[in-house]
Parts: structure tokens; sequence; C-alpha cells
């Protein structure tokens, strides 16, 4: 983990440092989202597809689906 500081300008502005904009390969024009967890910020650029971001997310927990399915169907009869 590296730890870069920035400064906040009157109009609440900042200028991204270069060593995050290299990490995060943000261009000018490119979006940012802001996650707030408490007092924690996490800044990640906005991606271009949500739904490919989210495709697979907790896979684990639906690993046996089709038994569940099967399950679930069954309880219907």
């Amino acid at each position: 983990m590296v730890t870069v500081t920035a400064q906040v300008g009157a109009k609440y502005q900042v200028v991204i440092p270069k060593e995050v904009r290299t990490v995060l390969a943000i261009q000018p024009g490119g979006r940012l989202i802001f996650l707030v967890d408490g007092d924690a910020v996490y800044v990640r650029p906005e991606p271009a597809s949500y739904t490919e971001t989210l495709r697979g997310l907790h896979q684990e927990l639906w690993s046996d689906s089709e038994c569940w399915l099967e399950q679930e169907r069954a309880a219907w009869v």
C-alpha cells in the first residue's frame, strides 16, 4: 500500500497525484466513483459496464445451485 497526499483547494478541488493516476489509469475526462465507508473513502475509476464488473460476484454462494433448484422444484409438488 502506498500513501499519497493531496491538498484541497478553495473550491474543494483536488489534483489527483501522478502515482494514483498511473495506478488507476485515469485519463482527462474520465469518471471516478467514491465509495464512502464510515470515515474511509475508496476511489475507483467508473467501470464501462456495471453489469460486467458485477458478473460472478459472490458466485461461491451459488456453487451448488443445481441441487438447490431441484430441491425447490420438488417442494412445489
